[in-house]
């Protein structure tokens, strides 16, 4: 018989014995092999020895900094550091065991830099100067890392750099997400779940964070093409950062170097499955069932014998430097007939477009002063295929833009006395407006109105959120640091629904007018009493303000005590309380003048605990292990509004997600290959009512999966990319999302309890993808380049119906991509 244990008894002691044998396990295998390090390498590690060392890189051209320059400390082929150039050129490594390194300093359009370098108290500041690569020059590419993904050991934060990454032409942000990040599971419509969460993350583009989009839209708030590199944050999280984070992801989008460029590129993909019959015949549509040599076209009439599908894409890019100045522009359009997962493996109505336009402007003001701007719009119009069985004319059209002005200043750049302040603004709108088929069936219920009666629902929803982030840092001594700062946003909007019924007769309509905003302040620093050993110690004070809810206010303390154990070898436990406020815009107040008892959605409040610990190899590997722990009182999910793509956020009660993660990385300058894997088991469970968005209260009972729960998640990726060419392979496995429970049976709550009988079936899912670079006269290159995903075409459910709709994956899809570059 089944006795439920609740793993909302929390035990503060047993948990941090488990973590305490767990780290003192993991501490011993560190030792162990630390010691094998130390003996393979000429460096010191006597305490007290260890030095900042500072690398400035500059343009050989225009002795101008350069920002985002990879600058690599290695012994042998073990990396030991890795860091990026700021804004003023400046990579600052912390820490750094004196003794003889490889210095590795590269950036895209200039040619490597290399050499061998002592490092000491007498030695702890080097620059460097880049050579772009002339037009008539071709680089040889064979001992260049090729790493896409890759951890940063002293903090072990997972980095995706785009050098080298050649995503699917149709791939999105989400997608790069999903693929780079250990915790993130694979979701329908181009979402992805991070550590049990549904989708609560924030972008900071430049310093400044971007939320989401609007919520419940389709399209994207930043196009994958423009990203140069993006840093990982999913825990250890100092007090800098609030709002929704599941994990943080700070991208950096960089003007590419030197002369004018001119990048153009267009594919076109189709289905290459059997689809049920012969080609060129034509067969009878069979809405269900995967494909076979039977009669019949299984993926709907859509598709037909021919296997044709409307897949199609440009995108046009400009890029200058006009002295210190720099612009790069950027615009992408896409085309579908498959823009949303359906809930059946059948094709229909489902046709969509994608535009994304893109601008970044650099202007350096002097060497201590530097400022950027980005300007983003994008939008989606699609057609909906909520309604299986049916065609029904749903349309959905949503729209996301940004804008962003950062301030760079170094006040000092004297050795263990660093200071800098920033200081960025932004605005960010975002709209949605869903129209639903005249053939639907009426589905909504007014919580005040006749349930015999029920409506259609229309949508038009608009927002503008305009904030400003500050920071302030600075470094008193080796042994410490420290900085405090603050953000503000104010979010303006309406929400307008109205509704039909069935024979077309209007019924009731909503206006809200609304107005929020969001505050936050902190304080944190940085102690490093020993060599060995360093305290990240951090507090927040944060105020939610949103329409038809009390003041929201959470204090956030956040401690982080890390240790560093050799320079190949990194750990750390860690505490801190979140407190994540959903959208403002999100809270559909469509019911709330309906029904007296109807609430509108709280902020999540967490308490996260975690340990982790990040070890380098000799021959290029570098690996991380992390547990995770986060109670929630409430939690958030999302829940669809009657019959319509309508979402609302919701309240459960209590969530509950723990978690183990392993992400490998493989790079190594002599060859060619590079690859990653990441790895994750986590579960994510609610319990007790459901409340919020203004919809009636239901319950999560005693325990059940959230629909965003998946427990073992895999990411495998394989990178072969010598001179002028590439070959990768990316495999992804899920054990499987929820299908509603069809049987009723009830939920365990252990970590490695997968309750199978809850979940869709565990899947393999293979993407590959080849390309060769022609080199034509002068700099004019053409790249043809294909790519398949599903290679073999498993077709499977994704996800059962539960808060949301269900939906099933996409068939095997080839597209072929040509692009120039000038």
């Amino acid at each position: 018989m089944y006795t439920y244990q609740p793993f909302g008894k929390f035990s503060f002691g047993n948990f941090v014995n488990a973590v305490l044998r767990l780290f003192v396990t993991l501490f011993l295998i560190s030792i162990y092999s630390s010691v094998f390090a130390q003996g393979r390498n000429s460096v010191s590690n006597a305490p007290g020895d260890n030095v900042q060392f500072t690398v400035v890189v500059y343009d050989a051209a225009t002795d101008f900094p350069l920002e985002l320059a990879r600058v690599m400390l290695r012994h042998g082929k073990t990396l030991v550091a890795g860091k990026v150039t700021n804004v003023g050129g400046r990579a600052i490594f912390q820490d750094v065991v004196p003794g003889w390194y490889n210095i590795v300093v590269r950036s895209v359009g200039y040619s490597e830099f290399y050499d061998s370098i002592r490092i000491d108290k007498s030695h702890a500041f080097d620059s460097v100067t880049l050579h772009e690569v002339k037009q008539e020059e071709v680089v040889v590419l064979g001992s260049h890392e090729a790493n896409i993904s890759t951890i940063d050991v002293k903090t072990g934060n997972q980095v995706f750099e785009a050098e080298t990454y050649h995503a699917p032409p149709a791939g999105r942000i989400t997608g790069l997400i999903q693929q780079n990040l250990a915790g993130a599971s694979r979701a329908p419509t181009g979402e992805v779940h991070i550590r049990g969460q549904h989708g609560e993350y924030t972008y900071y583009v430049d310093g400044i964070p971007v939320p989401l989009g609007v919520f419940g839209g389709l399209n994207e708030v930043v196009d994958p093409k423009v990203i140069d590199r993006a840093t990982f944050l999913t825990g250890g999280f100092p007090a800098e950062y609030g709002g929704q984070m599941a994990a943080v992801i700070d991208l950096n989008n960089r003007v590419p170097s030197g002369r004018f460029h001119v990048d153009f590129s267009t594919y076109a993909g189709s289905y290459f499955v059997p689809n049920g019959s012969s080609p060129f015949t034509p067969g009878t549509s069979v809405p269900f069932g995967a494909s076979s040599s039977a009669p019949g076209d299984t993926l709907g009439s859509r598709v037909g014998p021919f296997r044709a599908l409307n897949s199609n894409g440009q995108s046009l890019s400009l890029s200058d430097h006009l002295g210190r100045f720099g612009y790069f522009l950027s615009g992408s359009r896409q085309e579908t007939d498959r823009r949303i997962d359906q809930p059946s493996p059948a094709l229909y109505h489902d046709h969509g477009f994608d535009y994304f336009v893109y601008g970044k402007l650099d202007y350096i003001l002097s060497e201590a002063d530097y400022l950027t701007m980005n300007l983003n719009y994008g939008n989606t119009h699609t057609q909906i295929p909520f309604d299986a069985l049916s065609i029904s004319d749903d349309i959905q059209e949503t729209s996301n833009a940004f804008q962003t002005l950062s301030y760079f200043h170094t006040i000092s750049t004297e050795a263990d006395a660093e200071k800098n302040i920033f200081v960025g603004g932004y605005v960010r709108e975002g709209g949605l407006i869903f129209t639903p088929g005249l053939t639907d069936a009426p589905a909504f219920v007014f919580p005040s109105g006749d349930s015999a009666h029920p409506y259609n629902l229309m949508e038009d929803r608009k927002f503008t959120t305009a904030g400003i982030r500050t920071k302030y840092d600075a470094r008193l001594s080796h042994e410490v640091q420290y900085a405090v700062g603050l953000t503000f946003s104010n979010t303006t909007g309406s929400e307008h629904f109205t509704s039909t019924d069935s024979v077309g007769k209007a019924g009731p309509e909503v206006l809200t007018n609304f107005v929020g905003s969001d505050f936050g302040v902190f304080a944190q620093t940085e102690l490093h009493p020993l060599e060995w050993m360093r305290f990240d110690l951090g507090i927040r004070y944060d105020q939610h303000i949103a329409p038809d809810l009390p003041l929201q206010e959470h204090w956030s303390p956040r401690v982080k005590w890390t240790f560093l154990i050799d320079p190949f070898t990194s750990a750390y436990l860690y505490y801190g309380k979140v407190f994540m406020p959903t959208n403002i815009e999100g809270l559909r107040s469509i019911t709330a003048g309906n029904s007296t008892s109807a609430t509108g959605t709280a902020a999540e409040k967490d308490d996260i605990y975690e340990a982790s610990i990040t070890h380098t190899f000799d021959f290029g590997l570098t690996s991380k292990l992390a547990y995770f722990r986060k109670e929630s009182a409430p939690g958030l999910d999302d829940q669809t509004v009657g019959s319509s793509a309508i979402k609302t956020p919701v309240n459960i009660a209590q969530v509950h997600a723990a978690g183990l993660e392993v992400a490998l990385t493989y790079s190594n300058p002599v060859t060619p290959f590079s690859g990653y894997l990441n790895a994750s088991i986590i579960h994510a469970y609610g319990s007790g009512p459901i409340t919020g968005g203004f919809l009636r209260v239901s319950d999560a009972g005693i325990a059940t999966d959230l629909d965003h729960d998946q427990r073992l998640s895999i990411v495998a990726s394989l990178n072969y990319q010598p001179s002028d060419w590439f070959a990768n392979i990316i495999g992804t496995y899920g054990s499987g999302l929820t299908n509603g429970n069809p049987s009723g049976l009830p939920y365990s709550t252990g970590l490695f309890d997968f309750n199978q009988f809850a979940h869709t079936t565990p899947s393999w899912i293979f993407n590959i993808g080849g390309g060769y670079t022609i080199h034509l006269k002068g700099s004019v290159s053409v790249e043809p380049s294909l790519y398949v995903t599903n290679i073999f075409n498993h077709l499977h459910l994704l996800k059962g119906a539960f808060f949301s709709g269900a939906s099933w994956e996409e068939p095997r899809n080839v597209t072929l991509k040509l692009a120039v570059h000038l």
